[in-house]
């Protein structure tokens, strides 16, 4: 019966879990977004420097 009411709160937990890893891999594609953006920023004031 113990085994009963602890699987859904092993479930909850591992799907927590995965959603969190989720809005981590998130996170970390808007700051690689991010980061392209400003290296095209600095591509595109470079290029207008130069003509």
């Amino acid at each position: 019966m113990s085994d009963v009411k602890l699987r859904p709160g092993r479930d909850d937990s591992m799907h927590a879990r995965r959603q969190m890893e989720e809005v981590s891999a998130a996170k970390s594609d808007i700051n690689n977004v991010a980061v392209f953006t400003k290296l095209i920023k600095k591509a595109e004031e470079v290029t207008q420097s130069a003509l």
